[in-house]
């Protein structure tokens, strides 16, 4: 609590911080937050985001410690039930009931009470990388005796507002040792857990309760920085994986028929894995007059309203199933003729043309002698 005209009071700090969780500035203590017209909010980074499902169903028996949970069958496994060391937050120690406001004290406190620590921060237990499931332990910020808030959000826990409503297993374990008494939640020590940074208030300091040891789960799924940035890469010429996990390859996904050479789908232990090689790509080449279109031509856009041709590249050039884009980006009846080299042929034929306004033609290359449309 601060003095008269040395700080900001407690009253303009909780009205401030109200109106902050109700989406609104506060500008006046005298307004309600329904009559702030400016809108706030909590910043917040895509790299401190959770992008992945967070399961319901966990165990909070001590003896699952380290056991890594998905959100289905098939899903990835994005949270872990983990061991946390505690220790207080040096220059927290004061003594809450020193004076009073009635009932309670300046510091905030409304128990008898000696002088202690009030601030505490939790780190992953000395014992993680040996003992945990995270395939990446050992690597930061999964690594032992890693101080949560240190982290800055990559490490973070997971709260109970991700569980359910009923047998919601997330609220984290305090407890004076391990193998101690634990303190629980309603216990009047009056204890607040902040998730996010791993840091752990308490209201009335009791020396008999002070937490060294806790249980709780941890976040180790992929952040929203880290998901989008695959998602775009996936089309940006490196190989695509798709996983069929938990089907059987002789009923569910009996054969798979693909166009193009490397196109590979491999079973273990009934899960399927499909590699399709070299992604995605792009581009766009123009033609204004006649061309040869070369190996690396992917759509072909027709700028020209006269007549020309567009030979294709030598059909064994290509792999089998590399496709090309014929479009005439004009609305004109101009003749587009495609044709090929030597005695290769498009569907059996050496040429086909493009007549109407902003027709089109997809092809692909069988990767020998011929070009298909599709």
């Amino acid at each position: 609590m601060a003095l008269p005209g040395t700080g900001s009071t407690n009253q303009a700090q909780t009205i401030s911080a109200f109106k902050k969780l109700a989406g609104k500035a506060n500008t006046s203590t005298l307004r309600e937050f329904y009559e702030e017209t400016i809108p706030s909010n909590i910043q917040v980074k895509t790299d401190s985001i959770f992008a992945e499902d967070i399961p319901q169903a966990v165990s909070a028996d001590t003896s699952d410690l380290y056991t890594r949970y998905s959100a289905s069958v098939g899903k990835p496994q994005t949270v872990e039930f983990v061991e946390f060391t505690i220790e207080s937050v040096l220059g927290t120690d004061y003594d809450a009931n020193t004076g009073s406001f009635g009932t309670t004290g300046f510091g905030g406190g409304d128990e008898a009470q000696s002088s202690g620590f009030h601030g505490y921060q939790l780190k992953l237990h000395g014992d993680y990388n040996v003992s945990s499931s995270n395939p990446v332990s050992g690597t930061a910020p999964f690594s032992s005796s890693q101080v949560v808030h240190e982290t800055n959000g990559e490490l973070q826990l997971v709260s109970p507002s991700f569980g359910p409503q009923s047998g919601n297993n997330y609220t984290i374990q305090l407890y004076t040792s391990k193998g101690g008494t634990r303190i629980f939640p309603t216990d009047p020590i009056d204890w607040v857990m902040d998730y996010f940074n791993g840091v752990l208030f308490i209201q009335d300091y009791n020396a008999a309760k002070v937490p060294t040891y806790a249980v709780g789960y941890i976040y180790t799924g992929k952040m929203a920085s880290t998901a989008i940035t695959d998602a775009s890469g996936s089309g940006g010429g490196s190989s695509i994986v798709v996983k069929d996990e938990g089907s059987n390859i002789s009923t569910a996904a009996s054969s798979f028929d693909f166009v193009g050479s490397g196109v590979t789908a491999t079973n273990s232990s009934n899960d399927i894995t499909v590699t399709i090689p070299g992604g995605i790509d792009y581009g766009r080449t123009v033609a204004s007059a006649s061309l040869t279109a070369s190996v690396s031509d992917r759509i072909i856009g027709v700028t020209s309203t006269g007549s020309l041709e567009i030979k294709l590249a030598p059909a064994q050039t290509l792999t089998a199933g590399q496709y090309v884009t014929i479009k005439k980006e004009v609305n004109s009846n101009n003749l587009v003729t495609i044709s090929t080299s030597g005695s290769q042929t498009i569907d059996g034929v050496t040429s086909v043309v493009l007549e109407s306004p902003h027709a089109a033609i997809n092809l692909y290359s069988n990767g020998s002698s011929a070009y298909f449309i599709y």
